[in-house]
């Protein structure tokens, strides 16, 4: 089963409707995939796109730019069958998407207006594109910030395309040239084994377990340049909202930085100058970010143990209110959760049948 809630403008949370906030969660009726198949999920400014475990991908919502790879740029209300891709990982930005297959093949689409997604003068790409990596590589994660996107490699090196002057100011990015698309290659003295984008922001992990922010550090989210990790804690997951960042350690803890206006962070709406734990019941299995919000699974999980901070004028947060959510509030009646995303104002998860 599917539940999603918050934002819904767009028809982005497959329910058949358009709605500018649900409050608290709602199963998705008519899935046209199981729910227990699913390889992963994306949500984007205002797009979900899910990849399954016999190849297929689906998607539902806001397509002005062709973010939903259907070939046409009209909104869908109900999730619908893009194609056959074979995506192991899919990942949504504001207005463009991207799926990395079984082979380490990287496919774009949506939209191109900053050329983040490569071809030629096209304003946008209404379907999956396969994109040729320099030298043969294999992707590893793709992820996207406002206008840029960035590809992993499977060899520690780090690529940019689209507007990138943001971080040009704060470090050495070499030109690539390959079949006619100039790649950025970010130039660092450490192998990259993680990455996460934010708006005009990046998080790196590094091959010596070092985090680094590069970029936009208005409100403290690349906390100038200074590694994150000082205590070398083993770190398995990155994420970003957009000007908030956070890492969850194999201990199952997590640790948040950046901006924190909304209770992005989980502890009031007071600055902070360092990454805050998130103060939870239990170990965090998983957790993900938002645009300004964000979910965290517990070990607890068949009690429930889900958990939503932050930004609510859409309901994003689950509570059956628009108030911010300052500190971390456990969602009831949601058992056996299995996955769990996150958007710009709106949240899916997967539950397991009773």
């Amino acid at each position: 089963m599917m539940f999603c809630w918050g934002a819904n403008s767009h028809g982005q949370l497959g329910l058949g409707y358009h709605s500018e906030l649900i409050e608290r969660p709602q199963q998705v009726d008519s899935l046209p995939f199981e729910a227990e198949t699913v390889l992963s999920i994306g949500c984007g400014g205002g797009h979900t796109l899910v990849s399954d475990d016999k190849g297929d991908l689906y998607g539902t919502g806001w397509n002005n730019r062709g973010q939903l790879g259907l070939g046409h740029t009209e909104d869908v209300r109900r999730f619908t069958l893009v194609g056959r891709f074979h995506f192991q990982l899919i990942t949504c930005g504001w207005d463009v998407s991207g799926g990395i297959t079984v082979d380490g093949d990287l496919y774009l689409w949506g939209s191109n207006v900053w050329q983040q997604v490569p071809t030629g003068g096209d304003k946008f790409v209404p379907t999956p594109t396969k994109l040729s990596l320099p030298a043969g590589s294999r992707a590893k994660k793709v992820c996207f910030g406002l206008r840029h996107t960035c590809v992993l490699l499977e060899c520690g090196k780090l690529l940019l395309l689209g507007k990138s002057k943001w971080i040009q100011k704060e470090t050495t990015l070499q030109t690539v040239a390959h079949a006619g698309i100039e790649f950025y290659n970010l130039e660092l003295a450490e192998k990259i084994t993680d990455v996460a984008s934010g708006e005009n922001h990046l998080v790196v992990r590094l091959e010596n377990g070092s985090i680094i922010c590069i970029g936009d550090n208005k409100f403290g989210q690349s906390a100038n340049g200074a590694d994150l990790n000082v205590c070398k804690r083993e770190i398995v997951k990155l994420d970003s909202g957009w000007s908030h960042s956070g890492y969850l350690t194999k201990g199952g803890q997590v640790y948040l930085w950046g901006r924190n206006n909304y209770g992005q962070l989980g502890c009031g709406a007071e600055p902070v100058d360092e990454p805050a734990l998130l103060d939870l019941e239990s170990n965090v299995t998983e957790f993900c970010l938002g645009s300004q919000h964000g979910l965290a699974l517990t070990a607890a999980a068949a009690t429930d143990g889900l958990f939503t901070w932050g930004w609510n004028e859409h309901g994003n947060c689950g509570t059956g209110g628009t108030d911010n959510v300052l500190t971390p509030t456990k969602l009831e009646g949601i058992r056996r959760v299995t996955k769990i995303a996150a958007g710009a104002g709106f949240c899916c998860v997967l539950v397991k049948k009773a």
